[in-house]
């Protein structure tokens, strides 16, 4: 059998199951027994069998579980209505100070929390009612939540970037700071479409009115507390990797007993909330875990028939030069973004990827962060896009799923701006990772 015909009976089958209802990593696995036992008979299930326990052995994982422990405690603090306050107080006086005011405690939650889900929904509760209730356009509320949580796929300590770092190889320290300054220039331009358009049509994001805006200057750098405690959080992790004191496991342990320190400053640290913690954390890891499981097998049986060769000859061999390589495989991601969750399309499309990327002489770091501002537009865009799910979770019943498709069109236009300023300018994303220390 050729492996042009492997390749479709592949994809086929996996739609076929796919369409079935079952779970995606049930999909996988499934896939992959299947061609397994047609292919090379039932020796080759000890190879499946010891790529999976290869991969449980791999120690950057341990800060998947780490990460998601420190974001379900933070998210139970009450540090995000802190935050909020702060930032709202201050950029209130603002033509779409509200909205400004998201994104930024959304880019500074990121850098905190790491999870797409829990950003939007939880400012979705916080900062949604609050634009509403001031005759925001609830496209400019809406946009501006989906897309300030959508941050924390880029600002590190961002969980994409950890699965990226296992299945690539590349330094998940170094991947964490590329991000940074992708991930700031992304929030500036989100920033400055929110005031630019507020400016041009102010009935669309009114600032606050006077009585909000009158808080004297001593209460205001008082709310700064709100602000304090986030953002020296988010210093202690990343400084940490960047100075070379610790791993990015390492930081992520500190990370945990720092949730737990703002937590109980905040007067909401408790047995039953440190259980559910526990437990939200479980869950996660075990779907994740058994994603991982089912892309190990799948991608090991096509690299067993010849899959990994085939794809490299295939897309080197497009006319279309070094640099159209690289967009053609972002289309290819964007394209899977609209109907699988990015920790599918990373376990199943990187392991062939980023050998053709090495290939061509492009820097894996840099590819890694080109990536996640991918699976960023990915999360965004229909008919999949699970931040637009997110957001209808939390809100009021007269919001439609399509009036939230449509607010986020300009913002992930700003995406695609931001993702072709990093690829034709690559030390945006690799300046700051070698100017770190490693002693």
């Amino acid at each position: 059998m050729s492996i042009e015909l492997i390749t479709l009976l592949i994809i086929a089958t996996f739609i076929i199951l796919l369409l079935s209802g079952l779970p995606l990593a049930w999909v996988m696995g499934a896939t992959s027994v299947i061609f397994a036992l047609i292919l090379f008979g039932p020796s080759v299930m000890l190879m499946m069998v010891a790529r999976v326990y290869a991969m449980m052995l791999n120690y950057t994982l341990v800060a998947v579980p780490l990460f998601v422990l420190m974001a379900s405690i933070l998210q139970r603090s009450g540090a995000t209505e802190q935050l909020f306050r702060a930032v709202h107080v201050w950029s209130g006086g603002l033509r779409g100070g509200l909205a400004v005011g998201t994104v930024i405690s959304c880019t500074i939650m990121a850098a905190m929390v790491g999870i797409i889900g829990a950003e939007i929904v939880t400012f979705g509760l916080v900062a949604l009612p609050a634009m509403l209730e001031r005759n925001y356009d609830r496209r400019i509320a809406l946009g501006s939540i989906c897309a300030g949580g959508g941050m924390a796929s880029l600002i590190p300590p961002s969980i994409v970037f950890i699965v990226y770092a296992m299945v690539s190889g590349a330094s998940v320290g170094e991947l964490f700071i590329a991000g940074i300054v992708p991930g700031l220039l992304l929030a500036t331009l989100f920033v400055a479409y929110i005031l630019i358009r507020s400016y041009l049509s102010p009935h669309v994001a009114p600032a606050a009115p006077p009585e909000e805006r009158g808080v004297p200057l001593k209460q205001k750098l008082l709310l700064l507390r709100g602000l304090a405690l986030p953002f020296s959080l988010a210093a202690a992790v990343l400084g940490c990797i960047y100075a070379g004191v610790a791993t990015p496991t390492e930081a992520a342990g500190i990370g945990c007993v720092g949730a737990l320190v703002v937590s109980a400053l905040h007067r909401t640290l408790s047995v039953a909330s440190v259980k559910r913690s526990l437990y939200d954390t479980l869950k996660v890891t075990c779907m994740l875990a058994w994603l991982f499981f089912g892309a190990q097998t799948l991608i090991g049986v096509y690299t067993l028939a010849g899959g990994a060769q085939f794809v490299q000859n295939t897309v080197t061999g497009l006319p279309f030069g070094r640099w159209g390589i690289i967009v053609v495989m972002q289309l290819i991601l964007i394209f899977l973004g609209m109907f699988l969750d990015w920790i599918g399309i990373v376990l199943l499309t990187m392991p062939l990827f980023v050998p053709i990327v090495q290939a061509q002489g492009f820097d894996i770091v840099w590819f890694g962060v080109v990536f996640c501002m991918n699976m960023q537009i990915s999360y965004l865009s229909p008919p999949f896009g699970p931040a637009c799910f997110y957001m209808k979770s939390v809100s009021p019943p007269n919001i439609t799923l399509g009036d939230i498709y449509t607010s986020v069109w300009p913002f992930l236009l700003l995406i695609v701006a931001a993702l072709a300023l990093t690829m034709a300018f690559p030390q945006l994303s690799l300046w700051l990772p070698s100017q770190m220390l490693t002693g």
